[in-house]
C-alpha cells in the first residue's frame, strides 16, 4: 500500500486542509488526482435496520423523514464541487431503492480502476447511517467500514470516505483505531449524533 502518512480519523484530526476539494493537493498522504464514487443510500430500508431520521437544522423536532430531499440537493452540491475542481466522478448512484450488492459492486470496480491508475478513491454517502454503526444503509442490508476496509486491494491508495449519515462518528473512530496511512473518514457528525441537513444546500 501507498502509505506515506501516520495519522488517520476525523477531519478535526487530518488537520485545516482534509475535505477541501479546492485544496486537494495538500490533502495527505497523496496528491494523485482523485476519483469519486457519490452514493445515495435507500429511502427505505428493512424494518430490521434501525435508523434515525436526519432532522432539518432549522426544525430539530421534525422526524418526518423529509431530509430525503435533501439526499438529491447534496448529490448535486458535490457534483458541482467535484467538477469545479477539475477532479474526476468516475459514477453517481442515485437509486433510492439501492441493493448493498450493487453499492458494493461500483466501489469495487472503483477501486480496479484506482489499481491500475494509481489514483485515489474517494467515496461519498449520503442517507441513512444505522443507530450504533453510522453503516450505510441500502434496500436489502447495510454496508459497514469494515467491508470497505477489507475491499481494498494491494497497491492501491487507501480511499478517502466521506460518509454524510448519522452515527458516522463510528466510522472515523474505526479509521483512527486503524491508525493507517491514508485511511480516512470525514464524519457528518460524532458516533452517538444524529446528522441535521441544512434547508436550502
Amino acid at each position: 500500500m501507498f502509505h506515506t502518512s501516520s495519522f488517520a480519523g476525523s477531519a478535526i484530526a487530518q488537520g485545516p486542509y482534509t475535505g477541501r476539494i479546492d485544496l486537494w493537493s495538500q490533502w495527505k498522504p497523496t496528491t494523485a488526482v482523485p476519483q469519486w464514487l457519490l452514493i445515495a443510500g435507500a429511502s427505505n430500508p428493512p424494518g430490521k435496520i434501525h435508523v434515525s431520521e436526519r432532522r432539518p437544522r432549522d426544525a430539530p423536532q421534525d422526524r418526518s423523514g423529509k431530509f430525503l430531499a435533501g439526499v438529491a440537493h447534496d448529490i448535486a452540491n458535490m457534483q458541482d464541487a467535484i467538477l469545479k475542481h477539475k477532479a474526476k466522478i468516475y459514477n453517481m448512484l442515485i437509486n433510492l431503492q439501492l441493493k448493498k450488492s450493487e453499492a458494493l459492486g461500483h466501489i469495487s470496480k472503483l477501486f480496479d480502476i484506482c489499481q491500475c491508475d494509481k489514483t485515489k478513491p474517494v467515496l461519498y454517502y449520503t442517507g441513512h447511517g444505522e443507530i450504533g454503526t453510522g453503516n450505510w444503509c441500502f434496500n436489502d442490508g447495510t454496508v459497514s467500514i469494515q467491508e470497505i476496509f477489507h475491499m481494498v486491494p494491494e497497491g492501491m491508495y487507501y480511499p478517502m470516505i466521506i460518509s454524510d449519515a448519522c452515527y458516522s462518528g463510528h466510522w472515523a473512530d474505526f479509521c483512527t483505531r486503524k491508525n493507517i496511512a491514508g485511511f480516512h473518514c470525514l464524519a457528518a457528525c460524532p458516533d452517538h449524533s444524529t446528522a441535521t441537513d441544512t434547508q436550502g444546500l
